[in-house]
């Protein structure tokens, strides 16, 4: 069943034979399956609440991101519904030092949609941004 609605979330992906590995992003509760996060813990409480809540989380994400002096890679599927074009922007304005990779023809979850460039972006992120920063 979970297999099911994933293939169906994710058209653009081969669906695997074996969906054993789904199970690390599954938890069951109550007796039934669900994804390790669920989106609906953000629109909890009433919408003032919801708002108020949303503003709050954004000027901590804004002022943490301003805060970040580490290497930084920003990894983004250019079809992603989560990370937007705009939102990446921000984020490399707020950490001009971060690299973006943002990759065509993947959603949110890149490393299952193109692990290549997936591996080849994080990869040369470590050679030439986190070893280079420790020499």
């Amino acid at each position: 069943e979970a297999a099911a609605a994933v293939a169906a979330y994710t058209p653009n992906r081969v669906r695997k034979p074996n969906p054993d590995g789904l199970r690390k992003n599954l938890r069951l509760r109550d007796g039934r399956w669900f994804w390790h996060w669920d989106p609906a813990f953000l629109r909890q409480g009433d919408e003032p609440t919801r708002q108020a809540d949303s503003i709050v989380r954004y000027e901590r994400a804004r002022a943490a991101a301003a805060a970040v002096t580490v290497p930084t890679m920003l990894v983004r599927g250019k079809e992603s519904k989560v990370v937007s074009e705009e939102g990446a922007k921000e984020l490399l304005e707020l950490i001009p030092s971060a690299r973006l990779i943002d990759v065509a023809g993947a959603g949110h979850m890149v490393a299952g949609d193109d692990n290549d460039v997936f591996s080849g972006g994080l990869k040369g992120f470590l050679d030439d941004d986190v070893v280079a920063a420790h020499h």
